[in-house]
């Protein structure tokens, strides 16, 4: 099964492409394989409930809990181990409520190979009780004329909206300049989408698939359908985003008495709303909008000051920041009201004159905008964007936003989010929440974080998988800490050391995790010096990643470098003999900057001091350990052991369920010899 999983490159665009997939997930040009559906467990007609196999020990346990939380309209947040089929319990346990109140079920996914995942399940579940699931994906990924521009990712959510309603009214009156993608949408029956969806549970690439055999446009056809759906399968953003999720609720007329949520992957939720968030201005883009001032002429925005006056006042107040303020850091932090202050005074505006200022850039920004759409051009306006992150700014306060000037990517001013408001008033306003993840631990600290009601449910539920088939240890005798490797120039050696004693003790598939590139590539030489097996390397912004996981996961004798909290430590499966060995060198905290120093001071103040380093240090820390070691034991027949390289490991040994070792070369040998 194991190579069977192993997916295949596209012929076109040599994207990796997933198993049992028609099209290239990228250009989606057809892959002449035939859509198989993967093996899993048997189906089960006389499992309880909706759940449609045989059920494994503590199956019903967690889809009673879940059914319990939502039915008393509660949060449960819980960690629910390897193997415990978070995805189907989940599904089954919200639809036996929702179904009988009438109630949709919303989950949301990081990914989209996370939401292929639900719609197996949810085809499954369809065995036993008829349920409807619909993968919606935003307009950038399913829009096929953008698709056809190859211009998706550069254009603005704002911007391809407005050209998707222009286009979409032109084609409903027949003029020119519509799109032919909503025309051949407009001529077929909407009961033709319906009927595919409901009958197939399709994934996202399927339904895309499906639209544009007929030539329609995807991203419309979800929305004439969505309405029907049991579950909705939905990226984070559409809930983050206030005005996506404003736009998707109207549209299916819901209130929050009308569905239940579902978070996967929820210690991904955090940051994600953080960075939501977020923004900046950088000086790169100030090119932008003086390319717009050249090339739609010159315009007035308050007395004395053109476009051109504003653009070159940011860009010296920006870097004049970055090179006083910095002194030698990528990083310091503003006062408040400094853009404000400085913008006054380098233009001798007053208040009243800077907030004319930034009304007639935004009217400036919407005219471009338009004369763009009418012209059929590209629909972007670096100087729209301009006028709403200047708005983002002078709006963001202190009590949720810390404003820092970078002295990176040519200079920037980041207002980076610590309270994601959005997404905590959307959890409270929900009646049933359930979070849940692999890695989750310590649950207070996620309903701390995020401010759940005092009645939120907090439960444990540990992998069934035999625990004679995982091995984890530490060695305690080096420690990749960066002050202990300064303080002990033999150290690094030492760790190589390790890393190849280990790495030659076996021929079995090995990844090796590190915490940050710097020390991969650091230890890089030695390593490929003295490591005789198939090498595969993951760096930063690598284009052959794909390339290298499909013939790492594909052969034998492979050993694959990566770091921590990359794209091969959480969400890619390695099966069977795909992967046997991990070794972590070090515990990955995070590094130190301005915005956790700050979290961490109004962490030790709100929650009890010693809370704050848990929470933003120690925390994620070990939960990207976890995700490492994770990898391992992904069926009930998979066998694999870990190796962490940093003595610090002793402090959280329970955690991590890891003994101490003298000689983990040894036990390896015997753990994979018995």
């Amino acid at each position: 099964m194991a190579r069977n999983m192993a997916g295949h490159f596209c012929s076109r665009c040599k994207t990796l492409v997933p198993p049992n997939r028609s099209r290239c997930p990228h250009c989606k040009e057809p892959t002449g394989q035939t859509t198989v559906r993967e093996r899993g467990p048997v189906l089960d007609p006389s499992a309880p409930g909706l759940f449609p196999y045989a059920p494994r020990d503590g199956q019903m346990t967690i889809v009673n809990a879940i059914r319990e939380a939502l039915a008393s309209g509660r949060h449960l947040v819980m960690e629910s181990g390897t193997g415990t089929g978070k995805t189907v319990c989940a599904l089954s346990g919200a639809l036996e409520y929702a179904l009988d109140k009438r109630k949709k079920v919303i989950y949301l996914t990081r990914t989209v190979s996370q939401s292929d995942q639900v719609m197996k399940e949810l085809r499954n579940i369809s065995e036993k009780r008829k349920v409807f699931g619909l993968p919606i994906l935003g307009r950038g990924k399913s829009c096929l004329l953008m698709r056809s521009f190859g211009e998706g990712d550069a254009i603005s959510p704002g911007a391809m909206s407005r050209l998707c309603e222009d286009m979409k009214k032109r084609s409903m009156r027949k003029e020119k300049g519509g799109c032919p993608h909503y025309s051949n949408l407009l001529a077929c029956d909407d009961s033709m989408f319906l009927g595919f969806a409901s009958r197939n549970n399709p994934t996202a690439e399927e339904f895309d698939a499906f639209c544009q055999s007929t030539g329609s446009c995807p991203y419309e056809a979800r929305k004439l359908i969505m309405a029907e759906a049991d579950v909705l399968v939905l990226p984070y953003i559409h809930m983050l985003s206030s005005d996506i999720r404003r736009s998707l609720f109207e549209r299916l007329q819901l209130t929050a008495d009308d569905f239940v949520v579902v978070v996967d992957e929820a210690h991904n939720l955090i940051d994600a709303a953080r960075d939501e968030e977020s923004f900046a201005l950088w000086a790169s883009e100030l090119d932008g909008v003086e390319a717009e001032a050249k090339q739609y002429g010159r315009a007035w925005l308050a007395k004395g000051v053109d476009v051109n006056r504003l653009t070159s006042t940011l860009r010296d107040i920006i870097q004049d920041a970055a090179n006083e303020q910095c002194d030698g850091a990528l990083e310091a932090r503003l006062g408040r009201r400094f853009l404000e202050g400085r913008m006054r005074e380098e233009m001798q505006l007053s208040d009243e004159e800077l907030d004319m200022l930034t009304t007639n850039l935004h009217d400036l920004g919407e005219m471009i905008l338009e004369k763009r759409l009418k012209d059929g051009d590209n629909p972007m306006s670096a100087t729209l964007k301009l006028a709403a992150t200047l708005d983002d700014w002078f709006a963001a306060s202190d009590a949720r936003f810390m404003k820092t000037v970078s002295a990176s990517g040519g200079g920037g001013l980041i207002a980076s989010c610590l309270e994601p408001k959005t997404t905590l008033e959307f959890l409270r306003q929900c009646n049933g929440v359930v979070h849940m993840s692999g890695t989750l631990q310590p649950l207070q600290q996620y309903v701390d974080v995020l401010d759940l009601p005092r009645d939120t449910m907090q439960k444990v539920f540990p992998s069934p998988f035999p625990p004679e088939n995982r091995l984890v240890l530490y060695a305690d005798d080096v420690n990749p800490g960066m002050r202990e490797m300064r303080a002990d120039p033999s150290m690094k050696r030492r760790i190589e050391d390790r890393i190849v004693g280990l790495c030659n003790s076996t021929t079995k598939n090995t990844m090796v995790f590190f915490r940050s590139y710097e020390m991969l590539k650091s230890m890089r030489p030695v390593l490929e010096k003295s490591i005789p097996r198939n090498l595969f390397w993951e760096e930063s912004r690598s284009r052959n990643f794909a390339e290298a996981v499909q013939r790492f996961k594909s052969g034998r004798n492979g050993v694959f470098f990566t770091v921590m909290g990359g794209k091969v430590a959480e969400g890619l499966d390695f099966p069977g003999e795909e992967l046997n060995l991990a070794i972590i060198v070090g515990l990955p905290y995070p590094p130190p900057s301005l915005v956790s120093e700050e979290l961490k001071a109004r962490f030790d103040k709100k929650y009890g001091f010693g809370r704050g380093w848990d929470y933003t240090s120690l925390a994620p820390a070990l939960r990207k350990t976890q995700q490492a070691i994770g990898r391992l034991i992904r069926m009930e027949t998979d066998r694999g052991a870990a190796v962490i390289l940093d003595s610090r490991a002793s402090r959280y040994k329970q955690q991590l369920g890891a003994v101490a070792s003298a000689d983990p070369v040894r036990e390896v040998r015997s753990f994979f010899a018995r």
